[in-house]
């Protein structure tokens, strides 16, 4: 029995920031000296995004009118349970977004969702955003839920990876899984290498697909699930760490990451793929997260101009929205139209871990 993805859809919250409006905003805050000022623009101008998304519209406002951040940061800093408090709001409103898209998509009847899987790694409540997702979408209650938490920007395939074996347990099963990070939350006010970092890379999003075995006259499979692969590579577990801090999450982020991806890629990919997949004869899903990781994997593999366009077009528009990005990805390459068979998707996170399957395009 064979596992399909029968519907996609993303979401994002209202407040847009242009990349660079962001560097001149936390220049403005932190009061950097024009030294540093001008190494924040250049970080920010060549990291590949013009576009990211935050539940927070407190940066399009003057100081006084800052209800998240408060008027005084960064001398009072939100707490972790502060912020926490934000994501049991937000989270779920985009996150039903998302789902509230994909079932349209989907078009079948909603009491035939038999799982619901969220998937998030930005905030913690329980019950969960899976709960939320089942009152406010009038799921039946039956309906078996389950939270994936905390595991970075790879649980998409995670999810992937349990929804396929939901739904290979019976071909009824129809799984909705939603990815929902609100990274904006976890802006750090101490401004180290890894933060300074992070703050130029992350954003809020939500993706949703459903996820279902032999598909009825009204659904219309978009990728078969054919392969999946894991990988911790050896003697990494501080090159990417994702810590709960008493003012947010903090990110630890080695610059030796696209180093390590490179290095352990190739043979990974070679296990992903199927007999008559080629690099060329495929389409690449990899996770955007960040300019220097989408340039490590082309190198490594010696990719062709415009195979990671899906890639680069979402880190630009979106930037780094951890586990829901891969989706988003999925979702840019459903809009290029490709017609080839193979999709090869890559992610990664804290381990140092590398997550990948291999997704097939079913005959015309």
């Amino acid at each position: 029995m064979t596992a399909s993805i029968l519907a996609l859809a993303t979401a994002v919250p209202p407040h847009a920031f242009d990349q660079s409006e962001i560097a001149e905003k936390i220049i403005d805050i932190f009061n950097i000296n024009p030294e540093k000022a001008d190494s924040i623009k250049q970080l920010y101008k060549n990291s590949a995004i013009q576009t990211r998304y935050s539940v927070i519209s407190d940066f399009k406002k003057e100081r006084p009118e800052w209800n998240f951040w408060g008027s005084q940061y960064p001398k009072t800093i939100p707490t972790t349970s502060q912020r926490n408090e934000v994501f049991k709001i937000e989270a779920s409103k985009l996150a039903y977004e998302a789902a509230s898209k994909v079932l349209k998509a989907w078009g079948g009847n909603t009491a035939d969702i038999s799982h619901i899987i969220s998937v998030s790694c930005t905030g913690m409540v329980a019950p969960g955003i899976e709960f939320d997702l089942m009152q406010l979408l009038n799921l039946k209650p039956s309906i078996q839920r389950l939270g994936i938490n905390f595991m970075g920007c790879f649980g998409a395939f995670k999810g992937l990876s349990v929804a396929q074996a939901f739904a290979k347990e019976n071909p009824k099963h129809r799984i909705l899984l939603v990815c929902t990070e609100l990274c904006s939350l976890h802006f750090q006010a101490e401004l180290t290498f890894d933060n300074i970092l992070g703050n130029s890379l992350f954003s809020d999003g939500a993706a949703a697909v459903i996820v279902g075995g032999d598909h009825n006259s009204h659904e219309t499979p978009i990728w078969e699930i054919c392969n999946k692969g894991s990988l911790a590579i050896d003697n990494t577990i501080d090159k990417m760490k994702w810590e709960i801090g008493d003012h947010g999450f903090n990110m630890r982020l080695s610059h030796t990451v696209p180093v390590l991806l490179g290095r352990h890629i190739a043979p990974f990919v070679q296990s992903l793929m199927g007999k008559d997949c080629t690099y060329d004869n495929c389409d690449w899903a990899i996770h955007p997260g960040g300019k220097s990781i989408i340039q490590a994997i082309e190198k490594a593999l010696k990719l062709q101009e415009g195979l990671t366009k899906s890639s680069w077009d979402t880190l630009a528009n979106y930037g780094n929205m951890s586990s829901a990005t891969f989706l988003f990805v999925l979702q840019r390459l459903l809009e290029q139209k490709s017609s080839k068979k193979w999709t090869i998707g890559i992610g990664f996170g804290p381990g140092l871990s590398v997550e990948g399957i291999l997704l097939s395009r079913p005959p015309v």
